[in-house]
């Protein structure tokens, strides 16, 4: 409501701050700079390593919630095929406990995959190189969703095991090129089919934790018999994706099946919430005792992990200064704002709306003496004209 003849006084111009106040001023604002701009690094890292959204990947527009999960295995207790598919037989059981049932024509409620490394001289027409192997198994590249070069992925369900993928560098080491599917090469004296050729992960922490010169990647089971292993062990890796109806319950799924393994819960490790908690117990998972040899993914993720964490550290240094000013001017100017409400503007607003009310109630007062004079009037008007008609 607008009250006719009132104005809202402007604040006096504000003094103008000391030397040292601008000179904070100005750091501050500095300070909340580079605030955003490690709060701008948090965001673009915080999704860089795709080994690590493998649930958000198939969830797609689904309304289910997945989660992943990967297990690590120490050296001297590496599962082998007979464990794998022993937990893959108790997953349907397992999801029925919690009311989960597969629909027909609906996305699987879980998939997973599992690896193993090793190490292979492997010959090409133009060359030969001793390089890491990985042995695959389920639905690895969903995980590692590889950069194609040529060809295409090895798949658990093929008839025979005896496809391989080199990464570019080894393509280059043994035939000078990438456009290699279809072409062999030897290992141990047996021939492998190409299937493709892939390029590597080129995020900064990919790189450093994964320094070869070249890599193959093969079906496990391959690898083993390569390797003089019977498939009894020597996974070192499971992973999972799998439909999360509560918080934890597929990193438990593995924390129960696999005891001996080292459980990492992969969907939201890049969280505020997870990288605050290790931050503060930051330089306490260096101290291992597990006998665990992390594959490079996992080692690219922790390195990310803790470079997020030094992100946080330096984000909450920076905007501690920021903050501070800004509640201090926030007090002052509220404070300023109550005076100036409390003993000008109120005062000064309450006479007006008081007189406002006063002349309301003259008014009134005036409409209606004037309505009971009018009664009279016409009292006495009825009463003349009744003489005059006797």
């Amino acid at each position: 409501m607008r009250i006719k003849g009132f104005a809202f006084k402007r604040f006096p111009r504000p003094r103008r701050p000391s030397k040292a106040k601008a000179a904070l001023y100005i750091a501050g604002s500095l300070l909340a700079l580079c605030a955003l701009a490690l709060g701008l690094v948090w965001g673009a890292s915080a999704d860089t390593l795709q080994s690590q959204l493998a649930a958000e990947r198939y969830r797609g527009e689904n309304e289910q919630r997945y989660a992943q999960a990967s297990a690590f295995f120490p050296e001297t207790a590496q599962p082998g095929l007979a464990e794998i598919r022993s937990f893959r037989g108790s997953m349907e059981q397992k999801l029925l406990d919690v009311s989960l049932e597969s629909k027909e024509g609906a996305p699987a409620l879980w998939f997973d995959a599992y690896s193993g490394a090793g190490e292979l001289s492997v010959k090409g027409t133009k060359g030969s190189a001793t390089v890491p192997a990985t042995g695959v198994g389920g639905e690895w590249f969903s995980f590692h969703p590889l950069e194609l070069r040529s060809g295409g992925y090895i798949s658990e369900d093929e008839l025979m095991h005896d496809r391989v993928i080199l990464d570019e560098k080894l393509a280059w080491q043994l035939f000078g090129g990438f456009e290699l599917t279809g072409l062999t090469v030897t290992i141990s004296g047996k021939p492998f089919v190409i299937a493709g050729v892939v390029a590597m992960e080129e995020d900064s922490a990919s790189a450093r934790s994964h320094e070869t010169n070249g890599e193959i990647f093969l079906h496990f089971d391959a690898l083993q018999q390569l390797t003089g292993g019977d498939g009894s062990t020597g996974i070192s890796c499971y992973e999972l994706v799998c439909a999360e109806p509560i918080s934890g319950f597929t990193l438990g799924l593995l924390s129960e099946g696999f005891k001996d393994a080292q459980t990492v819960q992969n969907t939201g490790r890049f969280g505020f919430k997870n990288i605050f908690g290790l931050l503060r117990g930051f330089g306490e998972r260096s101290m291992q005792t597990s006998g665990v040899i992390f594959p490079y993914w996992e080692n690219a993720a922790r390195l990310m992990e803790d470079r997020l964490a030094l992100l946080l550290a330096g984000i909450a240094v920076c905007a501690l200064l920021p903050l501070v000013l800004a509640a201090v001017l926030l007090v002052r100017l509220g404070r300023r704002c109550w005076v100036k409400l409390r003993w000008e503007i109120g005062p000064e607003l309450t006479g007006k709306l008081g007189d406002r009310l006063r002349e309301g109630q003259r008014r009134a007062l005036q409409r209606r003496q004037k309505r009971i004079e009018a009664g009279w009037r016409r009292e006495d008007d009825d009463g003349g004209d009744g003489k005059k008609e006797s």
